[in-house]
């Protein structure tokens, strides 16, 4: 009887499968309304009088009256409704929970040409987009890409706006009419490329929108509230869910990592396959090798997978769980939590060590005065690093390479990561840093960043324009709930409910009202009511009068920030408001 309590007995995947719904580990990162809305369908499966225990009672006092044989047979049958209420139910309590109503209320800030709605100049705010409280389903993603962006709904629906190419004009937030092989799919994830949509439907089919700004174009025309026609295909070359994948649990796409130039797809069955550029091996395949020298400088001829190919990967790597994609690189990891990169390692964004020399530190505290030459120890060692470039070799791994572990000083080595992400030329990791023991709410976590770090985005300073795995300078004993990236800056949500943001912000994407680098993480609220206060004296009594004007707080966002996204230079939030609030 013990796997028939099994949370994930074949019969529960079953039903996860036929209903087309999310499972709660899918709905970890979003908002816990979600979560109610897909359990609201257990109850009137409950209500067949099959499963009713009343008349599983019923039946069983019947049975044992009329004799040992009878009393057998009913229960073997109060035994198997027992059986089905708990494979329903996946051996959770399936009484509703009374929680509070809440509405949702979106801010977004950053590039103006993937503002929804539009806006006559980037904005340097979160600004409050009152259009997507009409929706009472919720939200559950809010993506963007260089002109446009996307939203996912809690019915699993899609919209679209952006700046229509060649004109000024903003068309949307409309609903996407859903065509071709993606009409009638329920939707669980989206994410952008440079000109595509990429949709992910419950039961594993990844559909991709192409022509997307073309379509917004001819429906400016219109001037029209409609929906907006976009034809969706499935992804030709991944594998596609069976007739008996709702059984097994198994076939079609988990998970998926889109960017700029290139997607990666992880498969139930941790298979991981690649399509779009592959100049610098990121799709998992050796590109051709080009004429003349390839240096670390030299930039390299577009190169295309035009179809899904899957990545060979490293005999001591698992099943792949998770995937994050950069400008010109990939990250995978597996369910041991070990860590694979492939692709552009110019700026040492794949966690490979310091791979820009011939592999020899010389820096000393001790000036230019060799320590060898005084006596004593030299401070001449070998860094660490898992591969190495000769001087006219492109920087790059098409195989996928193990990262290294980050260094540690004085601590023990830090646990595989729990999450990793990605921006254009940079890589963060989340390590847990708080001894193991630890309840899971005492727990505490340090974010790990390499690469390109001269705009900041690697959140520690400007010492470095590139650096190997170095701790982000979040507040001490914090816990990262979530990263988002986007081509040079990054979003984190800390369990406290803050907001912390670095790197860029050329058009406002860190939302301090400001264009200017932060390098280490400042926190991000609403704009203050004042822009700014009187100056005040500070200077002691009796000494020459000196003014600064005080700093102006931020205000805090409102309700629970549940979801945070980053999208080339523009940043979102959903919050969940109480209705009361």
């Amino acid at each position: 009887m013990r796997s028939v309590w099994s949370r994930r007995s074949v019969a529960w995947r079953a039903c996860e499968g036929a209903c087309g719904r999310w499972t709660s580990s899918d709905l970890s990162g979003r908002a816990p309304s979600t979560l109610a809305r897909c359990n609201s369908a257990w109850p009137r499966r409950l209500a067949h009088p099959f499963f009713s225990t009343t008349t599983s009672v019923g039946v069983a006092s019947a049975g044992w009256a009329d004799g040992a044989r009878r009393s057998v047979e009913v229960f073997a049958v109060a035994s198997a409704a027992a059986a089905a209420l708990a494979w329903l139910s996946g051996g959770t309590v399936l009484a509703k929970e009374k929680r509070q109503e809440s509405r949702y209320q979106v801010y977004v800030w950053g590039r103006s040409e993937s503002m929804p709605g539009g806006a006559p100049g980037d904005v340097l705010w979160p600004k409050r987009i009152e259009w997507f409280e009409q929706n009472e389903a919720g939200w559950a993603k809010i993506v963007f890409g260089p002109n446009f962006g996307a939203a996912l709904d809690g019915r699993g629906l899609l919209y679209v706006w952006g700046e229509c190419p060649g004109e000024e004009e903003c068309v949307g937030p409309v609903a996407i009419d859903v065509r071709g092989e993606g009409r009638g799919r329920c939707f669980v994830d989206v994410q952008c490329s440079a000109d595509k949509i990429f949709a992910l439907t419950g039961r594993g089919h990844a559909i991709i929108f192409e022509d997307v700004l073309e379509a917004l174009k001819s429906h400016s025309s219109s001037s029209s509230l409609a929906p907006v026609a976009l034809e969706g295909r499935l992804v030709p070359g991944l594998p596609q869910p069976g007739k008996l994948s709702a059984l097994t649990g198994a076939g079609g796409i988990k998970s998926m990592g889109i960017g700029l130039e290139h997607g990666c797809f992880v498969t139930h069955r941790g298979e991981v396959y690649c399509v779009g550029g592959n100049e610098w091996g990121q799709c998992g395949a050796s590109p051709p090798r080009q004429k003349g020298p390839m240096g670390a400088l030299e930039d390299r001829s577009r190169i295309q997978v035009e179809t899904p190919m899957k990545v060979t990967l490293p005999a001591e790597a698992g099943r792949i769980v998770e995937v994050a994609v950069g400008g010109r690189h990939t990250v995978v990891r597996d369910a041991a939590g070990n860590v694979f990169a492939f692709g552009d390692d110019r700026r040492i964004q794949l966690g490979l060590g310091d791979t820009r020399t011939q592999g020899i530190d010389e820096r000393n505290s001790f000036g230019v005065i060799r320590q060898d030459l005084l006596g004593g120890k030299d401070t001449k060692q070998d860094l660490k690093r898992a591969v190495t470039y000769r001087y006219y070799d492109p920087h790059m791994q098409f195989k996928p390479m193990q990262t290294l572990a980050p260094a540690v000083y004085n601590r023990p080595p830090y646990p595989p990561p729990s999450f990793v992400a990605c921006g254009e030329d940079f890589t963060i990791a989340a390590h847990r840093d708080s001894p193991d023991w630890y309840s899971k709410d005492q727990e505490t976590n340090v974010l790990l960043c390499c690469g390109e770090n001269g705009e900041g985005q690697c959140g520690r300073g400007l010492q470095e324009q590139q650096q190997p795995w170095t701790p982000v300078r979040v507040p001490k004993r914090s816990r990262t709930v979530t990263v988002a990236c986007g081509q040079a800056h990054c979003l984190a949500l800390l369990t406290t409910g803050e907001l912390l943001a670095w790197g860029a912000s050329l058009q406002g994407q860190l939302g301090n009202g400001k264009r200017a680098i932060k390098a280490k993480p400042i926190r991000i609220g609403l704009q203050p009511a004042q822009e700014r206060l009187a100056p005040v004296n500070i200077s002691p009594q009796g000494m020459p009068p000196e003014f600064h004007a005080p700093r102006v707080e931020q205000r805090p966002f409102p309700g629970k920030i549940v979801s945070v996204s980053c999208g080339f230079r523009n940043s979102a939030v959903i919050c969940e408001v109480p209705v009361d609030q």
